[in-house]
């Protein structure tokens, strides 16, 4: 595997590089450390500021020697035979130096620390973790926790929810771990188009009882593919918003990691009701990967 690790010197950035040191990753993987610093413009370039450039120069040497520092630190905690690392200093902004490099990489998976910024403030400034599961289209781990022993998998029979456990079939990482396939049934007429259609009464508890019947299934047989890989799995199916049961049960049953699909909504659609992926990710207790749609999905 090919691992792209962004830091930034922060407490939640040390928490990331914790949970990659403490995986067990395949033999032959690359770690790659990444950290990016915005370089003197960010300081400096207020109009009508005017500052000697001996001094520009001197801020700009410090800067990227910190940022060399901090790789290097970070990278010492990977040391293994069996493990390649490297390490990357960008002087850009972090969500963008993170997307190119994953590209240049051809990163499997990129990992981030979180500051536990709400969904407001990412809203209006923007969070680098936000910013990057958008443009990124490869899977992204955020990481709130230094182990994964819980695997929560957020399956609602789609393209992305399938990439999604096929991701924790096929990464050795996460085997050792106790899985569970949540699948819930959005049962809300005003956010499920299918139940718009059936009138209230009868009909409408009737189209909830089908649709609770068709996440069972749905769950059962995302279970099933997974004990087939030789996964400890168990499943359960809820009512309700998708989100919020996914991160109910990630507090109830002390989950690590929550894993969702990611279906690249409309940034029209993302501001006005926002995804399942993105609210999982401002709010789960635990550390969430985010596994984008396939391209022919």
């Amino acid at each position: 595997m090919r691992v792209l690790l962004g830091v930034d010197g922060s407490t939640s950035s040390d928490r990331a590089a914790a949970l990659v040191a403490n995986l067990d990753w395949p033999m032959g993987s690359t770690i790659d450390v990444l950290t990016a610093y915005p370089g003197t413009a960010a300081i400096y370039g207020v109009p009508g500021l005017v500052m000697a450039a001996d001094v520009i120069q001197e801020t700009e040497d410090a800067m990227a020697a910190e940022a060399r520092r901090l790789v290097t630190d970070v990278a010492r905690r990977f040391a293994a035979p069996d493990l390649t690392v490297e390490t990357q200093v960008v002087r850009d902004r972090a969500g963008t130096a993170i997307v190119d490099q994953a590209a240049k990489d051809d990163a499997d998976l990129v990992v981030l620390g979180n500051r536990g910024r709400g969904p407001f403030e990412s809203a209006v400034l923007g969070s680098v973790c936000a910013e990057v599961v958008e443009q990124l289209h490869r899977p992204m781990l955020v990481a709130r926790r230094n182990k994964i022993d819980r695997v929560l998998i957020g399956e609602d029979g789609s393209a992305g929810a399938a990439a999604a456990t096929e991701i924790v079939r096929r990464w050795s990482i996460l085997h050792h771990a106790k899985v569970r396939v949540l699948s819930v049934a959005d049962v809300d007429p005003q956010s499920n188009p299918w139940l718009r259609l059936v009138t209230l009464g009868d009909a409408h508890h009737a189209g909830k009882a089908k649709l609770h019947t068709l996440h069972g299934k749905i769950a059962e047989e995302a279970a099933a593919g997974l004990r087939k890989g030789g996964l400890q799995v168990d499943e359960e199916v809820q009512d309700g918003s998708p989100a919020r049961r996914l991160v109910e049960a990630a507090v109830t049953w002390d989950a690590d990691l929550i894993v969702v699909g990611h279906r690249g909504q409309s940034a029209i659609e993302r501001l006005l009701i926002g995804s399942v992926a993105r609210s999982v990710l401002y709010h789960a207790p635990c550390s969430v990967l985010i596994v984008p749609q396939s391209p022919s999905g």
